[in-house]
């Protein structure tokens, strides 16, 4: 396939729920529409879950557009977009959104201009779960419980319900299998998660069994994370201020860094896509980008 690019399945995907059924007749169903992609995307992950600051939702592209290949990736950059142009993709699904705060003019000289001058010649659609999927259940956060094994798992903020009768929430809470040290889980932690280094602060030898986490930026989670009984919080950027109370509360950190806590959402939304579509639209090809990595180097 163009560009290197690979489908990936996802055992520990995101669990599946009944795909709405589209009123259109049998002969339009044939052509799969960007829209029928955004009705089963809003399933997954509520819009009305998203936090009020955030941008999630469709960036770029026309609801009637017929779509045949999807990419998803963790950000809508300049390789990820230009790849996806070359490779003639139809639907580009990220993390995080293209658009952070309200735009005023785009000049295509800038990195972000080009973006949208390019997938706007190229008739490539960008659509984005941002907080919306990090609030869901069996979204993001319960993502990444699930891959660092943690059991009896619950969202760490207090629980929102939407008309779907869900229930979610922001980061997680829940208990390993067996007890262990703080020292051990970090190294556990690394491993499981494929990165290079993780950071860690509290005492080595810290019991730990209760974890919370957060994926992405949790520093806004550590006073959450203080008030309950678990003894170590997992997340991304956590700043200094931020670890040091919880070092002084004798707890421990984790931080693993943002894009190791929120990569692993590719190869899940991938699989959910394959799951839904792919058998009434044997056309379809939806792959995950494998060509992503962390900004930062470990030196």
């Amino acid at each position: 396939m163009g560009d290197g690019i690979h489908a990936f399945f996802c055992p520990w995907g995101i669990e599946g729920r009944p795909i709405p059924q589209n009123p259109r007749s049998e002969t339009a169903a044939m052509d799969l529409l960007l829209a029928d992609i955004i009705q089963l995307l809003e399933d997954i992950a509520p819009p009305s879950l998203a936090e009020e600051w955030d941008n999630a939702g469709l960036q770029i592209g026309d609801l009637r557009s017929r779509v045949e290949k999807v990419w998803v990736a963790l950000d809508p950059g300049p390789e990820v977009v230009a790849a996806a142009c070359r490779s003639r993709v139809n639907l580009l699904v990220t993390h995080h959104p293209l658009f952070f705060r309200p735009v005023k003019r785009i000049e295509i000289q800038t990195p972000l201009g080009a973006i949208v001058a390019q997938a706007v010649r190229h008739r490539l659609a960008v659509y984005t779960l941002h907080t919306n999927l990090d609030a869901a259940a069996d979204g993001l956060n319960d993502l990444l419980a699930r891959r660092l094994g943690l059991q009896r798992r619950r969202p760490l903020v207090q629980q929102r319900v939407v008309a779907d009768g869900r229930r979610h929430g922001m980061g997680r809470i829940g208990a390993l299998q067996r007890t262990r040290s703080l020292s051990d889980l970090a190294r556990e932690v690394k491993q499981r998660l494929g990165a290079e280094a993780v950071r860690m602060a509290g005492d080595p030898e810290l019991r730990v069994k209760r974890v919370a986490l957060s994926t992405g930026s949790g520093g806004s989670l550590v006073a959450e994370f203080l008030r309950t009984e678990a003894d170590v919080f997992i997340s991304g950027d956590l700043r200094y201020h931020e670890v040091r109370d919880i070092e002084y509360a004798r707890r421990g950190a984790i931080d693993v860094g943002h894009f190791h806590s929120e990569h692993l959402m590719t190869t899940a939304i991938t699989h959910r896509l394959r799951r839904a579509f792919c058998r009434r639209h044997p056309r379809l090809r939806v792959e995950a980008f494998p060509h992503e990595k962390d900004p930062f180097t470990v030196l």
